[in-house]
């Protein structure tokens, strides 16, 4: 699909990545005149970005304030999990006629570097693989406006926030969540592997983004 970014697109996509780094936290208030200097851009496609971001209801413009993050909690999360697993079942169940052994392939060799991610604890290499997992499929659905959705709505605004049990002894293991996920990936392949349209669908709506995961999933800091 060709896509041409916008200025705004790329304010945009700048400003969702400093969320997902953990730069802009929520209350945090956006530099408006910052983001200028730093991209070298005028305020114009700024303030649009900013526009948009607030309408999606990822920031918030406050009087005196200005627009600061508002954060995703565990309800917002939850709504997100069931919007992303009809839409990625979705793509998953069209795609399945034009997987072929080289897309397998290439998700067993993600599913093996996303294990050594696990290995050696590195969160942030294993989400960039997984996105690249999940768009081996997503791409090959043959629908745009799908595929456009998904990655809107996949703009890494959920925000990784488990924590270490070294850290809080009554919170969930980052890494068991982690090797978790990578088991509905090596499932999610197998299925592909017998051709189950119905199944893969069913599997990616209802096991992989069950909501009852979306509680790790949310910007609270």
């Amino acid at each position: 699909m060709n896509y041409y970014k916008s200025l705004k697109d790329y304010v945009y996509d700048y400003i969702a990545e400093k969320i997902n780094d953990g730069s802009l936290t929520r209350d945090m208030r956006i530099n408006e005149q910052l983001i200028c200097e730093q991209l070298k851009i005028s305020r114009t496609p700024v303030r649009e970005a900013l526009i948009q971001l607030t309408t999606e209801g990822y920031l918030e413009n406050l009087p005196r304030r200005g627009f600061i993050v508002r954060g995703i909690d565990e309800r917002k999360a939850m709504d997100l999990y069931i919007i992303l697993g009809r839409l990625d079942g979705l793509a998953g169940a069209l795609s399945m006629d034009y997987i072929t052994k080289k897309e397998i392939t290439m998700m067993k060799i993600l599913i093996t570097s996303m294990e050594k991610a696990i290995e050696s604890k590195a969160p942030d290499i294993y989400y960039k693989l997984q996105i690249e997992f999940h768009n081996v499929y997503i791409n090959l659905c043959r629908n745009e406006e799908l595929i456009r959705l998904l990655n809107q709505l996949r703009k890494n605004f959920i925000r990784q926030t488990y924590a270490d049990k070294e850290e809080d002894k009554g919170a969930v293991n980052l890494f068991d969540v982690l090797k978790k996920t990578n088991d509905h990936h090596k499932v999610i392949v197998e299925i592909f592997e017998r051709k189950d349209r119905a199944e893969i669908e069913r599997y990616i709506r209802d096991v992989h983004w069950n909501i009852e995961n979306a509680k790790f999933d949310s910007i609270l800091k």
